[in-house]
């Protein structure tokens, strides 16, 4: 019989085993954790988007400017038969009888310029949207002709939309609109 010939671990095996194994467990749970934490974020950003969509949608219907008129022509600030120039103005008309004092009067791109609303943001009617609780929406028009390449820096109006989610993160979100 020999003795010493048993097979087995000895202790300090058994203890690089038991720190090894509590090391990556560890990193695991940190993993899952930051999962966790994040998964609500896609959500968000979900549907922040779709807010943003729903306000674009809503401005880009609108006429190009104050003077253009229905359909798109005459444009302003062209050769068409009875153009008048652009107002100029960026946001909503002030006075009569162009007064745009609401939403619901807003008739071209512009007006939209400095708006803001804070939680509960709303469609066009006055009616909040619930379902954003938390969400506000600030809107700039700028003329952006020269961003696109155009001669004249009127002939192009660039929508941004900013969307501040309950998170905390601002999302912008631009469109073009331009004058033809």
């Amino acid at each position: 019989m020999r003795i010493g010939s048993e097979r087995g671990f000895s202790l300090i095996e058994l203890i690089v085993i038991i720190v090894v194994l509590s090391l990556a467990l560890v990193g695991v749970t940190l993993v899952i954790n930051k999962a966790v934490q994040q998964s609500p974020e896609a959500l968000v950003q979900s549907r922040a988007m779709e807010l943003a969509q729903t306000y674009m949608d809503e401005i880009l219907t609108k006429r190009y400017d104050e003077r253009t008129g229905q359909g798109g022509t005459p444009r302003c600030d062209s050769t068409d038969n009875a153009a008048q120039a652009c107002s100029g103005t960026l946001g909503p008309e002030t006075t009569p009888p162009d007064n745009e004092s609401s939403r619901t009067l807003y008739d071209d791109v512009d007006d939209y310029n400095g708006l803001s609303e804070t939680s509960p943001v709303s469609i066009v009617t006055g009616a909040a949207l619930t379902t954003y609780d938390g969400y506000s929406i600030s809107v700039t028009v700028t003329y952006a002709g020269s961003e696109i390449g155009l001669a004249n820096n009127r002939h192009a109006k660039r929508i941004t939309i900013n969307v501040s989610t309950p998170l905390g993160n601002t999302i912008p979100v631009s469109a073009y609109r331009v004058n033809f």
